[in-house]
């Protein structure tokens, strides 16, 4: 086996570890990008396409709290599919929605706390 892709498997491995340390979970995301990484998207760009969605889903409402989660799970899926679109599984959508909150832009944060 080459030795980078030990390390590299020591490290995601290590990464998984640390987020499950932390009790990784929709009310508490720790990492986007190993969460879309655990639902086997290996694209990079989704995760920028998904903060610029959520931004523009966000910012162009005219009452956002009035936002349901279905209104970001639809977009969501059609960036990645591996995102479920289906309405009693909204748990990742509702995760994406909060770390983006949390982490980028604290205005969204109150709409995934209403979800």
């Amino acid at each position: 086996m080459n030795k980078n892709f030990e390390e590299l498997t020591m490290l995601r491995k290590s990464a998984f570890e640390i987020a499950d340390f932390l009790k990784d979970n929709p009310e508490n995301p720790v990492s986007l990008s190993l969460f879309l990484l655990r639902l086997g998207i290996r694209d990079a760009g989704v995760e920028d396409k998904l903060i610029k969605k959520t931004a523009e889903i966000a910012f162009g409402a005219d009452d956002p709290m009035e936002l349901t989660v279905e209104d970001f799970q639809h977009e969501f899926h059609k960036i990645a599919s591996q995102i479920s679109d289906a309405p009693d599984e909204t748990e990742q959508t509702i995760y994406i929605v909060t770390w983006i909150g949390q982490h980028l832009f604290p205005r969204v944060y109150p709409i995934a706390m209403n979800f």
